[in-house]
């Protein structure tokens, strides 16, 4: 049994209204970039919009916004350009 995980920054979508039809513990990750378990997060001196990818709904979040996560490599992903 192997697993592709790998660690990524995300970002959880603001639009709740969409994401949480039928399960409202659900949090929708929007992946910014991939990193490790021990780099810090880049250097965000302002607010960053990001477009989700299953809604559509562009937000603007702070630096402190921005998670790690572990989690399986998103199929046909491309980082967001400040995360390349």
């Amino acid at each position: 049994m192997s697993e592709n995980l790998d660690y990524f920054w995300v970002v959880l979508c603001k639009n709740h209204r969409f994401h949480h039809k039928g399960n409202l513990s659900y949090e929708h990750q929007i992946v910014l970039g991939e990193t490790d378990a021990y780099s810090a997060l880049p250097m965000l001196t302002q607010r960053i919009s990001v477009r989700c990818d299953s809604c559509g709904e562009e937000y603007a979040y702070n630096p402190n916004e921005v998670l790690r996560n572990l989690m399986e490599v998103p199929e046909g992903f491309i980082a967001h350009p400040l995360f390349r």
